[in-house]
């Protein structure tokens, strides 16, 4: 029998440095819930607080102190160092069991002449017993980079492969600066070594103007300058975070189906991002929008509470599934490994996702015909029946100048614009390699994103693509990645009549809704 949910239990139960741990990436338990911490403002000279009840001041490395409500205080940091770090540009990523996959990847940048080595993120930790393991292994390429040398060589793939990497930073030592509190007259409250948390209780925080309930650490960020990191439970972190993704006036199952992904995501996604910040997710949409206590709405606190605690696993090894999600998969879904690369999801299949049931569409979408007939038949899909649904984003046309395309591809290389060739879709018919052919030469541009970011962000990559006397035109379908849950699919499934678990069960497949904890 396995010792590990023990081990974990009692190293999470240990005292631990407050900074340590924004920095370590890990989560906190508090009474088995975990608890986030969550980037809320960044590289900021100064930031604003009032207090909203009884607060208390509790710098690093000095004695604390309480303040009344109504005080209003600013926060700066004292002589402010960045952080110091090794950059590395990451080339793929796979589940920490998929030998094969970083195999493969790290021969097909041998075979560039790239040299590569790997990196292990994520971790193994417990919450109620449960085993959660999120490990993953990034391919990355090798050598000594500063942080402009992995941006040049982000640009050299980019010019020579159609490649668009990400920059990682490895921190070789912490940012440093004292952290200081001031009041209204400019006393000096508070001064701590590189951090200061600050806890209202339930009353909560106003920061820059804006309601949080959690506590507030403020400390210095990796560009030397001032965050302000919000740790707070999960379940009260998606109060501010499932009406940020998702209209509250959905119906409630549909709001259900939105809180389980969500947490599974968020769960996914602890010490896989932002390695080089003393946080463990964004509120931006880079993890999940988060807009705090102000978006809290009695819907959405509603389906929250009703599935406290709930998270896709997968059926075969209890895996943690990534709760991923987009705005409308324009009536079919993608395959994870084809938007991201990585490791194949049994979790994260793309199907069909019609109100009839039909063979007609099967077989996916990958070629230009099949998904020809599919934009121009438009079965009805759960995303196009939802309830407030826009039908301009189900099906779009986009009508770009040659002008504007040749600008748009300028960093390529190519000169103006002779020809664009989709070479190899998804199963929904996603774009994910595109030849651009122009008066200078060719370049193949891979991956679903890119394609989308190089013509001005399309609205999806399920898209057509043909000339016309003035530019290129692009007739497609659907708005965003397609993989996971389609939301306004989920919203459509439920205004039918269809449970939370219903809605998840046909997005996520081979994966059940399961609680984790209390």
């Amino acid at each position: 029998m396995s010792h590990l949910p023990l081990l974990v239990a009692i190293l999470l139960a240990q005292p631990i440095d407050p900074l340590e741990m924004l920095w370590s990436h890990r989560i906190g338990l508090s009474g088995g819930e975990p608890s986030i911490a969550i980037r809320i403002a960044e590289q900021r000279d100064e930031i604003a607080l009032t207090t909203r009840g009884a607060t208390s001041l509790e710098p690093r490395g000095a004695q604390g102190s309480g303040l009344p409500a109504g005080v209003r205080l600013r926060a700066l940091v004292r002589g402010g160092v960045p952080a110091r770090a090794a950059w590395s540009p990451l080339l793929a990523q796979f589940e920490a069991s998929d030998r094969t996959g970083v195999r493969e990847a790290r021969e097909r940048w041998s075979d560039r002449g790239v040299p590569t080595r790997t990196r292990s993120v994520g971790g193994v930790y417990a919450i109620s017993g449960r085993v959660i393991d999120n490990r993953r292994t990034l391919v990355v390429a090798q050598g000594p980079f500063t942080e402009a040398s992995a941006l040049a060589f982000a640009a050299e793939a980019w010019r020579r492969w159609g490649e668009r990497l990400e920059s990682l930073p490895e921190v070789e030592s912490q940012p440093d600066g004292t952290v200081e509190v001031l009041g209204e007259r400019g006393e000096v409250l508070a001064r701590g070594d590189r951090l200061v948390v600050i806890d209202a209780g339930a009353a909560g925080l106003s920061v820059d103007g804006k309601d949080q309930r959690g506590r507030v650490h403020l400390t210095v960020d990796a560009s030397g300058k001032l965050a302000a990191v919000l740790v707070i439970p999960l379940e009260e972190l998606l109060r501010g975070l499932v009406p940020s993704e998702m209209p509250a006036g959905a119906p409630q199952e549909a709001l259900r189906a939105q809180a389980v992904t969500a947490r599974s995501n968020v769960l996914a996604q602890i010490g896989t991002r932002h390695l080089g910040d003393p946080w463990s997710i964004c509120s931006d949409v880079h993890c999940q929008a988060y807009r705090g206590e102000s978006a809290h709405v009695a819907s959405t606190d509603a389906a929250v509470r009703a599935t406290r605690g709930e998270a896709l696993l997968a059926r075969e090894g209890g895996r943690l599934v990534d709760g991923v999600y987009s705005a409308m998969c324009g009536g079919h879904g993608e395959d994870n490994e084809r938007v991201w690369g990585g490791t194949p999801s049994p979790s994260l299949r793309g199907r069909p996702d019609l109100v009839a049931a039909t063979s007609d569409w099967s077989g996916g979408l990958a070629t230009e015909a099949r998904l020809a007939a599919f934009l121009a038949e438009s079965p009805q899909a759960w995303c196009a029946r939802a309830p407030g649904a826009r039908a301009d984003r189900y099906r779009w046309e986009r009508r770009i100048p040659q002008p504007e395309v040749d600008r748009l591809v300028a960093g390529l290389g190519v000169g103006s614009v002779d020809a664009l060739t989709v070479l190899r879709r998804g199963t929904s018919g996603r774009a994910l390699s595109l030849r651009v052919d122009g008066e200078r030469g060719s370049v193949t541009v891979h991956g679903e994103l890119r394609i989308r970011r190089l013509f001005g962000d399309l609205p999806s990559a399920m898209f057509l693509v043909a000339g016309s006397p003035d530019g290129w035109i692009f007739r497609g379908g659907g708005w965003g990645h397609g993989v996971g849950m389609c939301q306004w699919g989920a919203i459509g499934r439920a205004a039918a009549g269809q449970d939370h678990r219903r809605i998840l069960g046909a997005y996520f497949s081979e994966a059940d809704v399961a609680r984790v904890y209390e």
